[in-house]
């Protein structure tokens, strides 16, 4: 009977999942036009009223099967796309939800309240 007696070999190295820092955020109401679609009529109107979250990090955001999201006190803020080197626009589109002076935290999609990151921001609409 033959025995392995050698070392297992080392795990493969894990993908680091952690989140940039949020560098700076500009906050501006906008409307946002709806996608063109090719082969359907979508059901949603031509253009959003929205609150865009101009997002600036300190490096790239990792892709992964769950996007990032800013929380604005409790509210989600999951809708992205990206804008720039480390720079990335989020849109709210349920403005009544959305307080006046509420912390703005960074995590994960459905993150937790103990798994989100505090920043240093909270929301206030610029002056137009």
């Amino acid at each position: 009977m033959a025995i392995d007696s050698s070392r297992p070999l080392p795990a493969a190295p894990r993908p680091k999942w952690e989140l940039p820092a949020i560098v700076n955020i500009k906050i501006r109401r906008t409307v946002v036009p709806a996608p063109v679609h090719k082969h359907f009529r979508s059901a949603l109107p031509d253009r959003r009223e929205a609150v865009e979250f101009l997002v600036r990090t300190s490096g790239p955001i990792p892709a992964r099967a769950l996007g990032p999201a800013l929380f604005v006190g409790d509210v989600e803020v999951s809708e992205s796309q990206g804008a720039g080197e480390n720079l990335y626009r989020f849109f709210a589109f349920d403005l009544d939800r959305l307080k006046s002076r509420a912390p703005i935290a960074w995590g994960w999609m459905g993150a937790t309240k103990s798994e989100r990151i505090r920043t240093k921001f909270r929301y206030e609409l610029a002056r137009e």
